[in-house]
């Protein structure tokens, strides 16, 4: 239905804004542009239980971005658009996926594929249209943003986005009432849009739809409430409550999450094309989902440090279902797939713990060098062991490691330069998961047009 009204919707909004536009629709637009420059270099030393030779992934691109974001026409109902174009271009990449003696180095990670190898080159524009009307906003077009049922990967040269349809409230005090369709995806190596599916599905979905409340009237508390569904596969609730207190020494901050999953129309039927990832016993990796996931996250911050202790507890057969891109559904010739986030606690750098039965330990720690005068530097760590995995046979456990340093000229004429150094390891112990070790290196510079 959202296809077939697409059309016209965009024509009458984009009509509107161009008779009515004036100086809020500039005066208050903004554009820049960021120049990103990633490497990614992902070692797999061997897999669990299995002579095969584990893959490992090498990509180097530039990425040209470009954004534009407009003021509102004036009146009751005012008129907008957004608009990013991005170009990226390979430095370098290696595999062939039609080359069978490849075996270890593979393409597509950071690039679409073309014939097997990473393409030279790949551009996307990506258009919203904006309406809002008191402390309401509409957005049709590509979608950014994150939210507690649905996450986007910031991890390669481009991000991953949604298409769709979303509505923000802010009407009723202390709410927050957000409503979304999304009909596609598109991944971070792809200039294309395309269907969904979550881990284990080999059908598609054309219609995730979500919405939720998040209600401040708490001091210093937020609690929220949330509904989604992946038409075919599964609908998920959430209820989550975050806290910041201050201490008189130091402040406290409080993550929960607890999240309830249950198959829905074929998965819910039983459509073998349809199960999702898990494990159900006599044998089976595949069937409906039925999941629940709980987490806690304490995170102390006192002079700039910060030492966080986290715990997560996945119960029921089903891995964690999450929206991702029907390129990631089986293909071999799909390279590693789309990599898509997810919205719960422990989404790492490498994996994220959402096996079925799995118990997971997190301890993170942070530090703002600006606390000591080195403005704009900060380093991170992250550890998380995860066990009690429901698996067939073999080990039932894995870790990661994670490490990020990160500077951003704060001021003068570099203004906007970034660069971030990320290291990850990771070592589980299931039969056919893989032992990596990888390293990013991301240099950023966004500099204003206007």
């Amino acid at each position: 239905m959202i296809k077939k009204l697409f059309p016209p919707v965009l024509g009458v909004m984009l009509g509107g804004a161009m008779a009515s536009a004036h100086a809020d629709f500039f005066d208050d637009s903004h554009a820049d542009v960021t120049l990103l420059n990633r490497y990614l270099n992902q070692q797999g030393s061997d897999v669990v239980g299995s002579n095969a030779k584990a893959k490992s992934y090498r990509d180097w691109g530039q990425g040209f971005e470009f954004n534009f974001k407009s003021g509102y026409t004036e009146g009751a109902v005012g008129f907008g658009l957004d608009l990013q174009a991005f170009y990226g271009l390979k430095l370098d990449s290696g595999g062939d996926l039609n080359d069978k003696s490849h075996q270890g180095q593979y393409p597509g990670s950071m690039f679409p594929l073309d014939d097997g190898k990473s393409a030279d080159s790949f551009a996307v524009l990506s258009p919203t249209f904006k309406m809002r009307f008191l402390k309401d906003e509409l957005r049709i077009g590509t979608l950014f943003g994150n939210n507690p049922m649905l996450a986007n990967t910031d991890g390669r040269l481009y991000q991953q986005t949604n298409t769709g349809t979303q509505l923000v409230s802010k009407d009723l005090e202390h709410f927050v009432f957000t409503v979304g369709d999304i009909t596609s995806t598109k991944i971070r190596n792809e200039a294309n849009d395309s269907d969904m599916t979550t881990g284990g599905g080999t059908r598609h979905s054309n219609r995730f739809v979500y919405g939720g409340a998040d209600f401040t009237g708490i001091d210093k508390t937020t609690l929220s409430l949330w509904y989604s569904n992946l038409r075919d596969y599964y609908q998920q609730a959430y209820l989550g409550a975050k806290r910041i207190e201050g201490l008189p020494l130091g402040s406290l901050a409080s993550d929960f999450r607890a999240y309830r999953s249950l198959g829905t129309g074929q998965n819910g039927a039983g459509d073998t094309d349809y199960s999702a990832a898990g494990y159900y016993g006599d044998g089976l990796s595949k069937g409906r989902i039925n999941q629940s996931t709980f987490s806690l996250m304490e995170s102390y911050s006192l002079y700039g440090h910060t030492l966080g202790l986290g715990a997560q507890k996945n119960t029921g057969d089903s891995d964690f279902p999450y929206l991702d891109s029907g390129l990631n559904s089986g293909s071999s010739l799909q390279g590693p797939g789309s990599g898509a986030d997810t919205p719960a606690l422990t989404n790492l750098q490498l994996n994220k713990f959402q096996h079925a039965g799995e118990r997971t330990w997190m301890a993170v720690y942070k530090y703002d060098f600006g606390q000591i005068g080195i403005k704009g530097l900060g380093f991170a760590a992250t550890y998380a062991h995860g066990d009690q995995i429901r698996v067939k046979s073999g080990g039932d456990s894995e870790w990661e490691r994670d490490l990020a340093l990160s500077y951003t000229v704060p001021e003068g004429k570099l203004k906007g330069f970034g660069v971030t150094w990320k290291n990850a390891m990771a070592n589980p112990s299931m039969t056919g998961q893989t032992h990596q070790d990888e390293n990013r290196l991301y240099m950023s510079y966004v500099f204003p047009i206007w």
